[in-house]
């Protein structure tokens, strides 16, 4: 294989693993936070912090969106 193969090889690795993670970590959070809805005393978390992880992963949600699947652009595609 040449270097080029490999680079691209360890990109596509790297972005599945990237958003696998950001997947299970939303799947975590949507379950503990229907918890902390259904009984407000789960797991003695404030609020504000389940504000600040819903945060974190919504730039998670972003940075997947931009660099994994290409879908927001930042500059126009030159023709």
């Amino acid at each position: 294989m040449n270097k080029p193969k490999i680079l691209n090889t360890i990109k596509i690795i790297g972005k599945s693993i990237f958003t696998l993670l950001t997947c299970v970590l939303i799947f975590a959070y949507s379950i503990a936070l229907i918890e902390k809805i259904q009984r407000p005393t789960f797991k003695n978390l404030p609020t504000n912090e389940f504000i600040i992880i819903g945060i974190i992963l919504l730039i998670l949600i972003f940075i997947n969106l931009k660099w994994v699947f290409g879908i927001i652009k930042t500059t126009p595609n030159e023709k």
